[in-house]
């Protein structure tokens, strides 16, 4: 194996992604009600998103162990990349970077990139298929290493939640402003920063008018550069996604366009019916 991809699970994953010898998933738990899930392939995200809906509690998710990391390594991996949640949402970075460090130590000579994407979701699936793209075009590993910190500045990730619940149980929204955003029905378009933070670019009533103040954002950046890719993830919700991707394929019909489901952590904090786009 000349590389290898290790993604946690606060991306989301594209049926490639899932279907490659060269990526590996790493898992973070999710607590809920006494209740300890892991956030993989045996997580039923219908089911999850009942539990979500119906407990009381705030649910919290811990972050892989560097021995999830370590465990996850191919020895036999020549090259090795590490993709995690933005570093200002997620401790994953973190215990990736402890990972390396104790691999280094085993190995010296490893070649191994601990990434932090800046973003989650759509966005981290999107970095992580170009990391693919790069691998399979023969580049060298410095060479990509530094397209990463490259096209990471690049990535815009936006998304309308029509459940601010999560939002308000975290602490990521006051409580008076997320419920008069519920009396109004008035939804926030929000953004990942440079930084990777949640920021917010806008807000519209009901969520046909904060899609469309999402479009236009989007439409926006494209003037400003054009994506070779764009992806969209929905939680619950795959009738919105494929009507936003055929009215941005109005605009540009030969942008490719993915729609992906959400995965257990981005299920939790998008909320039943939440759209996260990423280019």
């Amino acid at each position: 194996m000349d590389y290898q991809i290790l993604v946690d699970s606060c991306g989301d994953f594209s049926e490639k992604m899932k279907l490659s010898d060269n990526i590996v998933p790493i898992a973070l738990k999710i607590q809920i009600d006494g209740e300890e899930l892991t956030d993989d392939e045996t997580l039923d995200i219908s089911v999850f998103m009942e539990k979500l809906e119906h407990s009381v509690n705030c649910p919290h998710s811990s972050c892989p162990s560097p021995a999830q990391y370590i465990e996850g390594y191919d020895k036999a991996a020549e090259r090795i990349y590490i993709v995690t949640g933005s570093s200002s949402l997620t401790g994953s970075y973190n215990s990736a970077c402890l990972a390396r460090d104790m691999l280094k130590e085993e190995n010296p000579k490893a070649q191994i990139c601990v990434v932090d994407s800046k973003t989650a979701s759509a966005g981290q699936a999107l970095l992580t298929m170009k990391i693919i793209e790069w691998e399979e075009s023969r580049l060298d590993f410095l060479g990509i290493r530094q397209k990463i910190t490259e096209y990471r500045k690049q990535i815009k990730t936006r998304f309308v939640l029509e459940n601010l619940k999560m939002l308000e149980k975290s602490g990521r929204l006051s409580g008076l402003k997320a419920k008069v955003a519920q009396a109004l029905h008035i939804l926030p378009v929000l953004e990942a920063t440079p930084e990777g933070t949640i920021g917010q670019s806008g807000q519209a009533r009901g969520m046909k008018k904060a899609l469309s103040v999402l479009k236009r954002q989007i439409v926006e950046d494209c003037g400003n550069r054009m994506p070779d890719r764009l992806v969209i993830s929905q939680c619950g919700c795959p009738e919105r996604a494929l009507d936003l991707k055929n009215k941005i394929q109005e605009k540009y019909p030969d942008l490719e366009i993915l729609i992906l489901p959400t995965k257990g952590i981005s299920s939790m904090y998008a909320g039943s019916g939440g759209i996260v786009v990423a280019y």
